[in-house]
């Protein structure tokens, strides 16, 4: 990115100035903030259901644990069946987020966004917690995280978007 100013030397003579701004690597926090962001939005589409439906249902039939997406690396064993899609739409979201900054992807060692239930309470009896971290080739971690609630996926009560209405994370639109 660049900006510039006009600069008068003398009264008749003026120069543009075109100054480079470099990225700065604590700008990887707000990139957390964002990815994380559009991962809990209800936008955030896994086959015409929201996506932490999905997962909340997959965790609770699978007995709990976690599920973890790579943002750096290729598919793990768990991303290869039916969360292929939103592994790779991250992947990719994250390497826009560095290039619309100007930020070298070698700045990114590891990254990875965690999805996980949490002890149900009164107040939330199905909560996700979910959250994003990314290490930096200096050692720096930045993160962000949230606590969503969320109904198990039930396909017998929810019906299946059609994709008209709203944009769609997992497909780009």
């Amino acid at each position: 990115m660049f900006a510039g100013v006009w600069v008068e030397l003398a009264h008749y003579q003026k120069f543009w100035i075109v100054e480079f701004l470099m990225a700065r690597r604590k700008e990887l926090q707000g990139v957390c903030n964002d990815l994380l962001d559009s991962f809990v939005s209800r936008y955030n589409d896994l086959n015409g259901y929201w996506a932490l439906g999905v997962f909340q249902s997959h965790l609770q039939t699978s007995g709990g644990g976690e599920l973890c997406f790579g943002l750096t690396k290729g598919p793990t064993d768990l991303e290869k069946s039916p969360f292929l899609i939103t592994s790779t739409y991250y992947r990719g979201a994250l390497r826009r987020h560095l290039r619309i900054r100007n930020m070298p992807s070698s700045w990114v060692t590891d990254g990875k966004i965690r999805v996980r239930t949490t002890s149900p309470t009164e107040f939330s009896p199905t909560a996700l917690a979910c959250s994003i971290e990314l290490a930096t080739d200096l050692s720096r971690k930045f993160g962000a995280c949230k606590a969503i609630n969320v109904r198990p996926h039930n396909p017998l009560v929810e019906h299946c978007s059609s994709g008209k209405h709203g944009p769609k994370n997992q497909k780009g639109e």
